[in-house]
């Protein structure tokens, strides 16, 4: 199979195995299945919902596809960096495929009258329990992928920034996008697992995975910009809430590497004695300093350039 294919295919897979079984077993018992089918549950497991056998097989056959194709663009544009998506992807197909499943058995045992379906815990901890078993495959299949080329930023050409270069009417600008594959990972898994079970278990279970789960998508990808402004860490695309340095509130820019859990006691926004810092994981960080000694770090690729760059602009604007 041709690289450029392999990862896409490998992404794809468990949505096509998890819609064939579905499939199959629809096509097996649907005769035997009530129509309108139990669809929805309350949390006691009791059908409170129901809908007809081919909308329920449209529906989730729909949902299965479309994750499929999805899966499928992220790994193809994230390349060789996709094992976590491939990880994230089986759990989630894993995940789903055993509830769909689920939904049919549990119909099928109401012999013709759907207000007698129930979905048990036990239901839904098999869902949960073929979910990991899937990430384990998916974990193996993203040793099947090829290997990444050398991360550019320790690509050895790029020309580096030394302090006190800029020129008096230089502009200059550094910006790098940095993130948390676990957390973006985490953020996929509760915001599927809200979507899968949200036509089941209705909100009660779907709004806390999704306050969970969207926070995470949204702050595993952050961008960090230093220019004459200053600088910025903003989540992603959104434009709140960001966290501003302005220049003149700076005095100076240093990069070091940082033990998330030793340093700072965690990730995400942190708080400690004498600074604080955007931690998503444990290696280089930028750190700056403040007015009034305090520090502000951010774990970023390259924070030696960004650090050269903070000092120059410091120094040019002392030097006016």
């Amino acid at each position: 199979m041709k690289r450029s294919v392999r990862g896409p295919a490998l992404a794809a897979l468990p949505f096509v195995v998890a819609l064939a079984a579905h499939a199959a077993l629809f096509a097996m018992t649907r005769h035997q299945l009530p129509d309108p089918m139990a669809t929805h549950f309350r949390l006691d497991g009791q059908a409170d919902g129901f809908t007809g056998r081919g909308a329920f097989m449209a529906t989730s056959t729909s949902l299965l596809a479309g994750l499929a194709v999805l899966m499928a663009v992220l790994v193809a544009r994230v390349s060789a960096r996709s094992g976590w998506l491939l990880v994230t992807g089986y759990a989630v197909a894993g995940l789903m495929g055993s509830l769909f499943v689920s939904v049919q058995l549990v119909n099928h045992g109401a012999h013709g009258d759907a207000s007698g379906a129930r979905l048990s815990p036990w239901h839904l901890a098999v869902a949960v329990g073929v979910a990991a078993a899937c990430a384990g495959a998916g974990l193996a299949a993203a040793r099947l992928l090829p290997s990444g080329g050398p991360d550019a930023a320790s690509d050895p050409a790029r020309p580096g920034l030394a302090d006190g270069e800029l020129d008096a009417g230089e502009l200059a600008a550094w910006a790098r996008a940095t993130g948390s594959r676990p957390l973006g990972a985490l953020g996929l898994v509760l915001t599927a697992a809200a979507l899968a079970l949200a036509p089941f278990t209705g909100p009660l279970a779907a709004v806390p995975l999704l306050l969970g789960g969207l926070p995470c998508l949204c702050f595993a990808r952050l961008y960090v910009t230093v220019d004459r402004q200053g600088l910025t860490v903003a989540p992603g695309r959104l434009p709140w809430p960001r966290i501003r340095l302005p220049l003149e509130s700076l005095t100076g820019a240093s990069h070091r590497q940082v033990d998330a859990l030793g340093d700072f006691g965690g990730w995400g926004y942190r708080v400690r004695a004498g600074g604080s810092g955007v931690i998503l994981r444990s290696g280089p960080t930028l750190v700056v300093r403040r007015a009034g000694g305090r520090e502000f770090a951010v774990t970023v690729d390259d924070p030696a350039t960004a650090a050269a760059l903070l000092n120059a602009l410091i120094a040019r604007r002392e030097a006016h």
